[in-house]
């Protein structure tokens, strides 16, 4: 087998309930802040009194007016996240012109993750034709509608022909997405890809399903901004959010010769299934377990390697208590001394783009030394990992962080992210 080629981050673009832009969400995340709070859509408040909204986000202020009446919410919040992503990577981000000239357009591609795809758009014109309102549907309600329609926007966009993919595996749908783009370029099938994931559900039937699946919060304190309770005793369920995140990631070599800033390295990538049950995780956490030991071994680490981990962590009374044991089942007593957050508490659960925020999150940790915090952990569920990073990020270098992600159907995606040594 060939050598394998190293995988490195060279761009990063986020839209969140914080609003657009990776520094913003950033900043807001270490200074402990929360975008979660109440629920301002009436329709949607009937199903969940709390939410993280991007209130602030406007896709006509920054895309042509014929590409946002053509695309969904989530498609729109791909697209902003990439022209961050692609200019943070000092790549060409003028419309219609390729990213990497020197490369041929079947060396670029994307890979993102969501869960749905673009549920607002389907829903509004099911709703007319259930209720009777009108017999037709817009022309674009299918190419709006489909899980791919953001990984097809964001390559007519750049004209990127090479492989272009969208994993739809619930919450762990945009970690599987950049560990699938790992394989590729390590491999020498693609020089570059645009990987993440973005997801918007706000509507009344996904959010009544979620509700009577009991994953969401229904109760909490007074205060709405503290609903979202990762790791705590007192864990409700998750609030949802919405936003995407996108990653430039490319081979070193490209990177290098192109004489790109490089973030991190991504070295490991784990992938299972609990085969268990539609939407509860296994209570002892083994298929988690599973895909962090994948994971770690692809990365050539042992568990006493990693410094960091970023956890899945819904707030969600199993989900919490099934990573937690997972965590505790494959570091055993190293976890005493790593640290662990959530950043679920101050964004919400952005579903399919869930792995890929967090991601962001972590390769922002290694970039920064700065480890983001878990809010509203307390008090702490006895069984959760002893260093939560509780209120606020604090100062701490580290050289590698493992970023959980775990899904509905049993899907499990782990990635091991590490510090530049080039």
């Amino acid at each position: 087998m060939s050598r394998l080629h190293r995988v490195v981050v060279t761009g990063l673009g986020a839209v969140t309930p914080f609003g657009t832009g990776t520094s913003r969400f950033w900043d807001a995340l270490l200074a402990g802040q929360s975008a979660v709070g109440e629920t301002t859509n009436p329709k949607w408040r009937e199903y969940t009194p709390v939410m993280a909204e991007a209130k602030t986000f406007d896709a006509s202020s920054v895309l042509p007016r014929k590409l946002v009446k053509d695309t969904d919410r989530f498609t729109q919040m791909a697209l902003v996240a990439a022209m961050e992503a692609v200019a943070d990577a000092g790549l060409d981000a003028v419309e219609g012109n390729p990213l990497c000239p020197n490369l041929p357009r079947d060396e670029l591609g994307v890979s993102l993750g969501s869960a749905f795809g673009g549920v607002q758009s389907l829903e509004e014109g099911m709703v007319r034709i259930a209720t009777g309102t009108s017999s037709r549907v817009g022309a674009r309600m299918i190419s709006k509608s489909i899980p791919n329609a953001a990984a097809a926007a964001l390559a007519m966009r750049y004209q990127l022909r090479g492989p272009v993919m969208t994993y739809a595996t619930a919450c762990a749908s945009s970690a599987n997405a950049i560990g699938e783009a790992m394989h590729w370029l390590q491999t020498g099938e693609v020089q570059v890809v645009l990987a993440g994931g973005a997801e918007c559900l706000f509507t009344p039937g996904i959010l009544a399903g979620l509700r009577s699946a009991g994953a969401l919060a229904q109760s909490g304190p007074e205060d709405w901004s503290a609903w979202s309770r990762p790791f705590a005793a007192d864990r409700q369920g998750m609030v949802m959010g919405e936003g995407a995140a996108i990653l430039v990631l490319e081979t070193l070599e490209h990177a290098k010769a192109r004489g790109a800033r490089i973030y991190a390295e991504l070295i490991g990538y784990g992938a299972s299934n609990d085969a268990y049950h539609e939407t509860s995780p296994h209570p002892s956490g083994e298929g988690a377990a599973l895909a962090m030991r994948r994971a770690l071994r692809r990365a050539g680490l042992e568990p006493a390697d990693i410094d960091y981990i970023n956890a899945h962590a819904t707030a969600t009374p199993a989900g919490d208590a099934a990573e937690s044991a997972a965590l505790a089942t494959v570091f055993g007593q190293h976890l005493q001394n790593i640290p662990v957050s959530s950043i679920k508490g101050a964004v919400g659960h952005m579903l399919g783009a869930a792995g890929a925020i967090e991601s962001i999150a972590c390769v922002q940790a290694l970039a920064t030394g700065w480890l983001p915090p878990t809010l509203h952990c307390h008090p702490a569920d006895p069984a959760a990992p002893p260093d939560l990073v509780p209120h606020r990020g604090r100062p701490q270098a580290i050289r590698t962080a493992l970023s959980n992600s775990f899904g509905f159907g049993g899907q499990n995606g782990v990635l091991i992210w590490r510090r530049p040594e080039l």
